[in-house]
């Protein structure tokens, strides 16, 4: 405020009032969780500056999801603000002044991205700020943690808008102490968080705030819609003087300090209208849940429903098919079904079962026998030793690696023969289009496509079939996208087994069909190898 100015004005809070208990937050580990347009990004850059310039020899990491945003962002944010201040133009070093790095004395900010980058950059740091988390490539993020080992900081501070229930700045928001702006109504002083869903009214209007589309919105009066106390009915006032930080949890021990920031903290910025006008211009509804409420939201575009994943599962004993497929996520835990695919297209796992990495040759061999596997897919890292020791065997396992591809396949199978005298192994590798696969392995299951036979692994296939979400996403050309990312839980293992067995349904008729079962099993019982 003292140093820094803004469209030629110093510093304020007016109108962005909830800013300041964030700012004044003195915990290590700060998770705010936020809809666009409060002013979050602003907060945290002139945070960055300040600390830099209060604290001789601090080094702050402040990444985005791109280096292009990064660029961008120091460019149209940061430099305005070093400009502008007579304190800042002083006191930054003249050479090391560019859009990836800002020095201040002995004090440095680095600005990086998250994407095309396999790690961390190899410098200490005092703290880490992640600007739109869950746009960022979360494995990068995680690797910069290491870069505060030899601080005395040790300072996070990670934001963003939230995606999918349970990833990214949802997933850490839930483990914090969860503060919440709460609103103490000056009609009769009843606290409570103001809710879109529940707490807009609008006359003439009952009905769910859902039902208002951009089809529909003419015939409401949006002039008269307002937010409404849940205890007295009368409209409260959301100014400073009447709003409150409250933690959920208070008991808990997290180190983190968690901070919900919707609409309704910035009522002279937004306004009730404005949030029912937004909520009519995205094609998904759960973009407006994100973006303009701050809240965690899916729909059937990006996970599958529990109920969907039910219907699937059938009691009994499936008809044992000619031939089958397998598909296997590797593992010290290895994770394998086995399936077939019907006339009607309909892709039935008759077995799943999960199997330490050193039993998995002799288990593998025994499931071929029995149910006649004819192709298996198996994920070629990063056991890549154990699948060329396999395939020396086994002429019908595919190594799977999966690529991303804009190409609107689903898989491209490679293979390489070799002259013997080359001394040159047959290569046998599947590339798999990662997100149009898992895609299409979501679409067979919403289909009723995909049918699974009950057994005790069932409970776990559910779990890991909710654990990845399809969620946009930045890629490296700057666009948005949808792909699949996993949960900070990363179980995950059975869907990819189930992807792998429905690439290798598809690819059946690639097999070697000169494998004869019967020799395979008196070949292997010679070796010790089956005991069928």
């Amino acid at each position: 405020m003292e140093n820094t100015f803004i469209r030629g004005e110093r510093f304020s809070f007016e109108n962005h009032e909830f800013q300041l208990q964030i700012l004044l937050d003195q915990s290590r580990e700060i998770a705010v969780r936020k809809c666009s347009q409060v002013g979050m990004s602003e907060l945290a850059a002139r945070r960055s500056l300040a600390m830099s310039n209060i604290l001789p020899g601090f080094t702050t990491i402040f990444t985005l999801p791109t280096a292009s945003f990064a660029n961008t962002f120091v460019k149209t944010r940061i430099d305005p603000v070093i400009d502008g201040s007579p304190a800042l133009s002083m006191a930054i070093h003249n050479v090391t002044n560019n859009s990836e790095v800002k020095r201040f004395g002995e004090s440095f900010i680095y600005y990086k991205g998250t994407k095309g980058s396999a790690a961390a950059i190899s410098i200490p740091a005092d703290a880490l700020i992640h600007d739109e988390l869950d746009f960022s490539d979360l494995e990068v993020v995680t690797n910069y943690q290491s870069r505060l080992t030899h601080s005395k900081h040790k300072m996070k501070i990670n934001l963003s808008t939230p995606t999918a229930a349970g990833y990214g700045i949802s997933a850490l928001f839930d483990s914090s102490r969860r503060h919440y702006n709460f609103c103490k109504c000056n009609h009769c002083n009843h606290l409570f968080v103001p809710d879109y869903f529940q707490h807009i009214k609008m006359k003439n209007f009952s009905g769910d705030m859902r039902d208002i589309t951009k089809d529909t919105i003419q015939r409401y009066n949006l002039a008269s819609a307002h937010l409404e106390c849940p205890n007295c009915g009368k409209e409260p006032s959301l100014q400073v003087e009447h709003r409150q930080w409250v933690v959920e949890n208070q008991n808990d021990n997290y180190e983190t300090a968690g901070y919900q920031i919707s609409p309704f903290d910035a009522p002279n910025i937004i306004s009730v209208k404005d949030l029912i006008t937004a909520s009519t211009k995205y094609s998904r509804y759960a973009d407006f849940i994100n973006f303009n409420l701050g809240l965690p939201a899916e729909d059937s575009e990006t996970s599958m429903g529990l109920e969907e994943i039910n219907r699937c599962f059938v009691p009994g004993e499936f008809p044992e098919a000619y031939t089958a497929v397998m598909g296997i996520d590797m593992g010290l835990q290895c994770h394998l079904m086995v399936g077939y695919i019907d006339y009607e297209g309909i892709l039935y796992t008759v077995h799943t079962e999960i199997i330490p990495l050193r039993q998995l040759e002799t288990r593998k061999r025994e499931l071929q026998i029995k149910h006649r596997v004819r192709l298996t897919v198996m994920d070629s890292q990063p056991y890549t030793d154990i699948l060329m020791r396999f395939q020396e065997t086994d002429s019908n396992l595919y190594g799977a690696l999966y690529v991303v591809t804009k190409n609107l396949d689903t898989h491209r199978v490679k293979t390489k023969e070799e002259m013997a005298e080359k001394g040159q192994e047959e290569l046998r590798q599947v590339d798999i289009n990662r997100n149009h696969t898992l895609d299409a392995v979501m679409e067979t299951i919403k289909s009723g496509k995909w049918v699974c036979k009950e057994d005790e692994n069932k409970e776990t296939i559910k779990a890991h079939l909710q654990d990845m979400k399809r969620i946009q996403d930045f890629g490296n050309d700057n666009e948005m996208h949808y792909v699949w990312k996993k949960s900070a839980k990363g179980n995950d293992h059975f869907h990819h087994a189930l992807l792998y067995l429905w690439v290798a349904s598809r690819m059946v008729g690639m097999s070697h069909t000169s494998i004869v079962i019967p020799q395979m099993a008196y070949t292997f019982k010679n070796k010790g190898l089956y005991n069928g």
